[in-house]
């Protein structure tokens, strides 16, 4: 995908070489882009247009050079001392504007990249645990978003390993082998995401993705009930 400068400083055009499903998601970022240089509105919707604009671009700039970084990294082998871990903040964050755009096969590549050691996870203990405390469903089911609660429940990480965890000594919480997303997880207040579905309008649609889990764990839940 390819961005129009649009009075960007420097001379280069960022863009995105990715697998299909992945462009078709972030080119809505082009009609983002192209909306902040019109003037068919107030000087507070300029500004909401031009922040937009910035965020986008930003995103396409960290996406690219966190992509950039991966191919170089496994292209040379991960303990090639060159290539430093991409940092977790900045990976989060991308992480966070993609729900913030219900991008699925942006999440699922941000999220398999996260597994594969591209990062550094820094205070957690493992990779697994850092995911969970973002509370990526929570923050979907918040934002009513069926299609990213359904893409999580079924998310399952693909299995790798960071060396980085070894040389410095971390405890390893083990490979992931199975749905890394449940509704019955508390996160802050101790709320699941089927507490927030349930006590939120208009959230049956993904009250229903919730519990229609592939994991089953409301089965499991009401049959320990009984």
């Amino acid at each position: 995908m390819q961005v129009e400068d649009y009075g960007l400083s420097g001379c280069f055009f960022p863009f995105i070489v990715a697998e299909a499903e992945i462009c078709s998601e972030i080119c809505m970022l082009e009609k983002v882009i192209e909306m902040a240089g019109s003037d068919d509105c107030s000087i507070e919707g300029q500004c909401e247009k031009l922040e937009a604009r910035n965020g986008a671009l930003d995103f396409i700039h960290e996406m690219g050079w966190l992509l950039h970084r991966t191919r170089l990294r496994f292209k040379s082998g991960h303990a090639n001392p060159q290539f430093d871990p991409f940092p977790f903040e900045r990976l989060k964050w991308l992480l966070e504007f993609s729900m913030d755009h219900d991008w699925c096969a942006v999440l699922r590549k941000l999220l398999d990249l996260l597994f594969s050691g591209i990062t550094d996870v820094g205070e957690y203990a493992c990779i697994e645990r850092a995911v969970l405390e973002m509370g990526l469903l929570h923050a979907a089911v918040q934002r009513n978003s069926r299609p990213v609660v359904e893409f999580l429940l079924g998310y399952i990480p693909k299995m790798a390993k960071s060396t980085s965890d070894h040389e410095e000594g971390k405890p390893s919480c083990g490979p992931p082998s199975s749905f890394l997303f449940r509704p019955d997880v508390a996160g802050a207040g101790g709320l699941t995401p089927l507490h927030i579905a349930a006590s939120s309008d208009g959230s049956e649609s993904v009250l229903d993705a919730l519990l229609e889990d592939p994991k089953m764990v409301i089965t499991m839940i009401f049959s320990g009930a009984h």
